[in-house]
């Protein structure tokens, strides 16, 4: 096969793909909408999410393994952020105890936020919250990290006002997702 060849293979995959991407989010759209009549706010169930990657991923050859949870756990992430993009009512829930515990006021003008969190150094998702950034446009001016006692303790420093609401739906993601949360300062 040449190049070209290839090429166009994969054009034709990623065409099959993109409907079973938009038929995935739609069911997202239907579990976010399902949570928020139920008022629950477990977006992120960390056992659910390892059980189903180690049922899907078992029969994929070692060679693949890693790209192909990779893959999936990416997915699984995109999926979390469209809902918390749907659960605005949960947003303001997490933000408001934030910024009430960090005793800051969200009208203080500002164009940065400092953010804290930590994560298990084994498993962090300190990559896919990185990521999440970049989806949510958001950029990252600093980012400080320090392992102690296996634990990794995170610094960043986001470009963007908290009442912003991709910056809001970022926030609420890396909350519920990390341990340890807090909002340091609005600069």
């Amino acid at each position: 096969m040449t190049l070209d060849e290839i090429r166009v293979q994969i054009d034709a995959i990623d065409t099959q793909m993109k409907p079973l991407f938009l038929d995935r989010m739609e069911c997202a759209k239907h579990v976010a909408e399902a949570k928020a009549e139920m008022g629950s706010d477990s977006v992120f169930v960390l056992e659910r999410e390892l059980s189903i990657i180690e049922k899907r991923a078992a029969d994929v050859d070692s060679v693949l393994y890693d790209e192909y949870v990779a893959f999936l756990r990416h997915l699984m992430s995109v999926s979390r952020r469209y809902q918390y993009g749907i659960l605005k009512d949960l947003q303001e829930k997490v933000l408001a105890a934030e910024l009430e515990k960090a005793g800051l006021d969200e009208n203080v003008e500002h164009h940065q936020v400092k953010i804290g969190f930590s994560c298990d150094k084994a498993t962090s998702d300190l990559n896919l919250f990185i990521n999440m950034t970049k989806l949510n446009k958001i950029e990252v001016d600093q980012i400080k990290l320090r392992t102690e006692d296996g634990r990794q303790k995170i610094t960043m420093v986001l470009d963007g006002n908290i009442k912003d609401g991709s910056m809001r739906q970022l926030l609420c993601q890396i909350a519920k997702e990390s341990e340890g949360f807090w909002i340091v300062e609005l600069r």
